[in-house]
Parts: structure tokens; C-alpha cells; sequence
């Protein structure tokens, strides 16, 4: 029982270091959702398969940093 209480209290403490990394990212998502047409998303990241990769990596990379 000691067991299991440690996990769900390391989860949690886990859950609100990352929270504001979280809300971040949501928030980023959503302003990129609102000023970026899906369209033209689309059009660079969906023809192709080498390109469309290559394109996505190339804009992922920074993501973490």
C-alpha cells in the first residue's frame, strides 16, 4: 500500500512540475491554430513523403529547446 501511495504522490508531483510546460504548449498551439491557415499546413507538410518528413523534423526540432 506504502508502494502504490509513493507512485500516485511521484505522479502528482511529476504532473505539477510539467503543468506549466503544459499550459505553454497549449497555449502556443492555440495561437498557431488561430494565425495559421490549415490549408497552407497542409500544402507544406502533406504532399510527399521525404519532403513532408524532412519539413516537419526541420520545425520540430526546436520544440524542445
Amino acid at each position: 500500500m506504502n508502494f502504490l501511495v509513493n507512485v500516485l504522490l511521484a505522479s502528482w508531483d511529476l504532473l505539477v512540475d510539467s503543468s506549466v510546460y503544459i499550459l505553454f504548449g497549449l497555449i502556443i498551439a492555440g495561437l498557431l491554430r488561430v494565425f495559421l491557415n490549415p490549408g497552407s499546413v497542409a500544402k507544406h507538410l502533406g504532399r510527399g513523403r521525404v519532403v513532408s518528413v524532412l519539413k516537419s523534423a526541420l520545425l520540430g526540432i526546436p520544440l524542445p529547446l
